[in-house]
């Protein structure tokens, strides 16, 4: 870790950021341009769905290979690019030019502020987005800075209020450094930066098997996680969820959950009033239930809802008005995204790359286009997920009627696996449900051919994955 004082971070004035297109790096990158610094940033040339965001920003990304402009002060780096060994840190390195991890500079300003930091294998996200949505539009005007393409109604993911109380992070579970494994390095969680005042944990499960062990490695990072929680702070749980979290927990708590956990927020889903583009809901607290809407389908966003609301309840925000600020929140960017209507056809995209998460999202498409036909596209992200959860991607892909796979997206943090993929994958589903029309293309060409192809009036088609997919929407 660098040893850079909060000072230095608030003095520099020129930073350089490696993967700017990067959602959590455009995020930062906001914040930083509203404290008066000036950014700059290196990318592949690829367009990300952070590209409009970018252009508002006024940062044009220059190739990987170009050196570092002059005077840069501090360069920051994720994961991707080889992290710290990327030849620009090295560069800036070589000329003693302080360099920062992205997760290292985003707890730097974080904890200079109430910090309420979102975790959790699935809804960080969505949640992250929802409670900066509710102070927002309750006059509290955070900082917050959240890992997505865009949030609709907010004019950016990322912003810094020098006079706000409260900074809401996206708390990511992934390590700072994936070689660190390769290395016979201890892995550091990038959340492990962040001291937050409080802390929400929707929900765990195995994931990341390429810096984790296993399940059990995974709950002892997010009970240290959870330890970093500062004095009079708060942890905001999921009550439903509790056999899979740390066995201790921190002593202050407050639980959100149906109503068979017992939980201190109670959430309903009205399967009643459940349609294509709304949700109705309940929250119970204290004994008063208060009734109201999401633009968002599923129990798993009316959980997402449950979580903040019962962190924003505790920031002193009276809960009908919380509910009422959501009823306007249109989700983010490839959360269950609307994308379209076309000839009769309607498009949804999500981000859903792990087992449970597919399993919610098609669940949520179910409730809100029950009779209509639906064909789900899937691009598995990473060998090494595909691999270690392959029963658990069967079992939830075994669910669908209609279903096209694109070849595994693989992330530039590890090697091709051949022992593993969307072929074999498809045959296990097809195995599994014999009666599933599934389909493998290679493409995005070929899967955009295929839809136009199979797609009909009436149909329902949704894409999921943390990779590329989203992009056949260019092309079709």
């Amino acid at each position: 870790m660098n040893t850079v004082s909060i000072q230095n971070v608030l003095e520099w004035d020129r930073f350089f950021l490696v993967g700017v297109k990067g959602v959590a790096m455009t995020a930062l990158a906001a914040c930083l341009i509203d404290m008066g610094k000036t950014v700059r940033g290196g990318d592949t040339a690829e367009d990300f769905i952070t590209k409009d965001q970018l252009e508002e920003l006024g940062i044009t990304a220059t190739s990987l290979n170009t050196p570092l402009p002059e005077n840069t002060q501090c360069v920051i780096y994720t994961a991707a690019h080889n992290g710290p060994d990327n030849p620009l840190v090295r560069e800036a390195q070589a000329k003693n030019t302080p360099t920062l991890s992205h997760a290292e500079a985003l707890g730097l300003l974080f904890n200079q502020k109430k910090g309420i930091a979102v975790c959790g294998v699935g809804g960080k996200s969505t949640v992250s987005a929802m409670i900066a949505w509710i102070l927002e539009h309750t006059a509290r005007h955070p900082s917050y800075a959240v890992g997505v393409g865009s949030i609709p109604g907010l004019s950016r993911t990322g912003a810094w209020n020098q006079a706000s109380e409260y900074f809401v992070a996206e708390a990511d579970e992934y390590v700072t450094d994936p070689a660190a494994v390769t290395k016979g390095e201890q892995v550091t969680p990038r959340f492990s930066y962040l001291k937050p005042y409080l802390t929400v944990c929707t929900n765990l499960a195995f994931d990341h098997p390429d810096v984790y062990q296993d399940f059990n490695h995974t709950k002892e990072v997010f009970a240290q996680f959870f330890s970093h929680i500062k004095p009079g702070g708060i942890l905001v749980y999921n009550a439903d969820d509790r056999p899979h979290l740390p066995e201790t927990l921190p002593a202050k708590g407050i639980s959100f959950g149906t109503k068979k956990s017992g939980a201190d927020v109670i959430y309903a889903l009205d399967p009643d009033s459940t349609r294509a583009g709304t949700t109705a809901y309940a929250i119970t607290h204290q004994g008063a239930t208060h009734t109201s809407t999401l633009a968002l389908p599923g129990l798993h966003n009316v959980a997402n809802a449950a979580s903040a609301l019962a962190a924003t309840t505790h920031l002193g925000i009276a809960l009908p008005e919380a509910m009422q600020a959501l009823t306007a929140f249109r989700s983010t960017k490839r959360r269950f995204e609307y994308i379209r209507e076309r000839d009769g056809v309607t498009y949804y995209d999500d981000y859903a790359h792990h087992p449970d998460e597919i399993t919610a999202t098609l669940t949520a498409l179910g409730q809100w286009y029950p009779d209509q036909k639906k064909i789900v596209v899937f691009q598995p992200h990473t060998y090494s997920r595909t691999k270690e959860l392959f029963d658990d991607f069967v079992d939830a892909l075994a669910k669908i009627e209609r279903l096209i796979l694109l070849e595994v997206f693989a992330s530039a943090r590890e090697e091709r696996d051949d022992s593993v993929s969307s072929q074999l994958l498809a045959e296990a589903v097809k195995q599994k449900n014999p009666a599933a029309d599934i389909a493998v293309v290679t493409t995005l060409d070929e899967l955009a051919k295929t839809l136009n192809s199979t797609l009909r009036p009436g149909d329902a088609c949704l894409t999921m994955g943390a990779g590329d997919v989203y992009k056949v929407y260019d092309i079709l």
